[in-house]
C-alpha cells in the first residue's frame, strides 16, 4: 500500500495494521505538515520524537520495522509519560499528543473501522498563565536600538526590519502571516490588510492604525527604490503580486515567491533588535493582545482581532498573577471600609 492510498482509499483496519508506520507518517506529513511554517516544523518534530521513542519501546533495531499496529493506546500513553519524565514542559507534551491525535483522527476518517489509538489518552494538565508581553519601557528601548542601528549602518534591510517590528506590534499578526503578505493586500489608504490567512485556514481583515500608516507609506517608497535595482520597468500588477516585505537575496525577476523572506530570516530580523531579552515575533503578538485587552476590556474583540477560531483560546490573556489578585482584593477591602 502506497502512502497516498492510506489517505485516499478505504483500506481495512487489518491491512492498515500491517502497513509500515513510517509510510503512514510520511503520508500524513505530505498532507498536513509540509512547508517551513512553525506549525509544520513542530508537527514533524513531534512525529520524529514519537518514532524514536516507539522504536526503542518496541525493541526494534531500526524504525522502518515499525508497523501501524505498534502504535496503540499503551504506546501513546507511555510516550506522554516518557516526555514528562524527561523534563519536557506539559505544554510541549500536550502539543506532541495533539499531533498524534490529529494523525489518528485523519486515519479513522479514511479507513472504516479504524480506531484512533491516541483518542482516549489524556493530555497533561497545564497551569494557565498569562502570556509574557513587552512593557512600554522595553518597547521604547527596542525602538531606540533600531534607530541607532540604522544610523550606524543605513541599509534597506535594517530599515525593513524596523518596520516589520512596528507592524507586528501594531497589528498582532503572526510571523508567517506577515511574511506571506503581498503588496496587493493593502488597500489604497493603508488602513486595512485584506484577506490575511489564519492558522485555521480562514481569512480576516487586519486594521493598521493611523500611527503606523505614515511609517508604512515611507517604507513603501524605500521598497520601490530597492526593487528598481532589479526591475527597470515594474508593472503595477506584478508589484502587487510581490511580498510586502521583500528579500532581494537570491531573488529572480519573474518569480514572485523568490522575493519572500525566509521564516528564520524574519525571526532574526526581530531578534537582532535587542540583546537584553529573547525577542521573537510571537512576543509582539502577545504584547498587542494584552494591550488591546487592557484598553478595551472586550475579550471577543481581541479574539476577532487575533484571528482566533475560538474565544477560549483568547481567554488565557485574562489570567492574572497572584500579586495582581492580592492587590485587587486589598483595594476592594479598603473601599468597603469607607
Amino acid at each position: 500500500m502506497t502512502a497516498d492510498e492510506l489517505f485516499l482509499s478505504t483500506a481495512t483496519p487489518g491491512k492498515l495494521g500491517e502497513s509500515a508506520l513510517l509510510t503512514t507518517i510520511e503520508s500524513y506529513v505530505r498532507y498536513y505538515a509540509t512547508g517551513s511554517s512553525h506549525t509544520a516544523r513542530a508537527k514533524r518534530g513531534d512525529l520524529q520524537k514519537f518514532i524514536d521513542f516507539l522504536r526503542s519501546y518496541r525493541g526494534y533495531s531500526t524504525a522502518d520495522k515499525l508497523k501501524v499496529r505498534d502504535w496503540d493506546f499503551s504506546s501513546v500513553q507511555r510516550f506522554v509519560d516518557h516526555c514528562l519524565s524527561s523534563g519536557e514542559a506539559p505544554a510541549t507534551v500536550s502539543r506532541r499528543l495533539a499531533t498524534l491525535k490529529h494523525m489518528g483522527r485523519t486515519l479513522a476518517e479514511k479507513v472504516a473501522g479504524y480506531i484512533n489509538p491516541a483518542r482516549e489518552v489524556k493530555a497533561p494538565k497545564i497551569h494557565s498563565t498569562r502570556p509574557k508581553a513587552l512593557s512600554r519601557k522595553e518597547i521604547e528601548r527596542i525602538h531606540q536600538r533600531a534607530l541607532e542601528r540604522l544610523k550606524q549602518k543605513p541599509s534597506f534591510i535594517r530599515y525593513r526590519n524596523q518596520i516589520i517590528f512596528n507592524l507586528l506590534l501594531d497589528t498582532g499578526l503572526r510571523a508567517d502571516e506577515l511574511r506571506l503578505l503581498k503588496l496587493g493586500q493593502l488597500d489604497d489608504t493603508l488602513e486595512w490588510i485584506r484577506n490575511v490567512r489564519t492558522k485555521g485556514r480562514r481569512y480576516r481583515n487586519v486594521y493598521i492604525t493611523s500611527t503606523m500608516r505614515p511609517l508604512l507609506s515611507e517604507y513603501l517608497e524605500a521598497r520601490a527604490k530597492e526593487l528598481r535595482r532589479i526591475y527597470a520597468n515594474l508593472s503595477n500588477a506584478h508589484d502587487k503580486a510581490l511580498p510586502l516585505f521583500i528579500s532581494i537575496y537570491k531573488a529572480q525577476p519573474g518569480k514572485s515567491e523568490s522575493f519572500l523572506m525566509g521564516s528564520k530570516t524574519l525571526w532574526r530580523a526581530v531578534r537582532e533588535l535587542t540583546a537584553e531579552s529573547k525577542l521573537h515575533p510571537h512576543l509582539l503578538r502577545h504584547s498587542y493582545a494584552i494591550d488591546l485587552l487592557d484598553s478595551s476590556n472586550d475579550i471577543r474583540l481581541v479574539s476577532q482581532a487575533l484571528g482566533h477560531s475560538d474565544v477560549r483560546i483568547t481567554m488565557r490573556y485574562t489570567q492574572r498573577a497572584d500579586q495582581e489578585i492580592a492587590s485587587a482584593l486589598e483595594k476592594s477591602r479598603k473601599q468597603n471600609k469607607r
